[in-house]
């Protein structure tokens, strides 16, 4: 399975606002785009998606304008690792898969899932609209790179 897991883009954020209700950025739109324009470029075509049903996830998904379907779902909003690996293995039946959620549990189900990380100086901190791109054996939970990226690096 080619399994792509990105943390959503850049979020507004004020004083006493919802968590779960935080719109995009302008900045966050243009980085959604960018990262959408990359997958596309790159051949990293997802067949599904599961997105957190926060708003910030939500918006990034629409600015990356794939043609997939998506489930929205509320356990996402803020999982840890194990929730978002149960929600990977659910469906192990897809060749193609996107996960779009939320720091710190993205970024661990990252670094824990593969076996030599890209070398890139912000892997770990998995920073607004990192995307790691591997192929991934659900039955043997291995998962080995293909690529990683961040909006960052898209404007160099």
């Amino acid at each position: 399975m080619k399994l792509i897991l990105i943390r959503h883009t850049h979020a507004e954020c004020a004083p006493g606002q919802d968590d779960h209700a935080r719109a995009l950025s302008v900045r966050g739109q243009d980085e959604a785009r960018r990262l959408g324009s990359w997958l596309k470029k790159s051949g990293h075509l997802p067949r599904h998606a599961l997105v957190s049903d926060a708003k910030r996830t939500r918006q990034s998904f629409a600015a990356l304008t794939l043609t997939c379907g998506a489930d929205e779902m509320a356990e996402l909003y803020l999982a840890e690792c194990t929730t978002l690996r149960a929600a990977i293995h659910a469906q192990s039946q897809s060749d193609s898969l996107l996960l779009l959620a939320h720091n710190p549990g993205i970024a661990e189900v990252a670094s824990t899932m593969v076996k030599t990380p890209p070398d890139h100086p912000t892997f770990y901190t998995y920073p607004p609209g990192a995307t790691l791109v591997l192929n991934y054996d659900p039955q043997g939970g291995t998962a080995q790179l293909v690529d990683f990226t961040t909006p960052a690096d898209l404007t160099r």
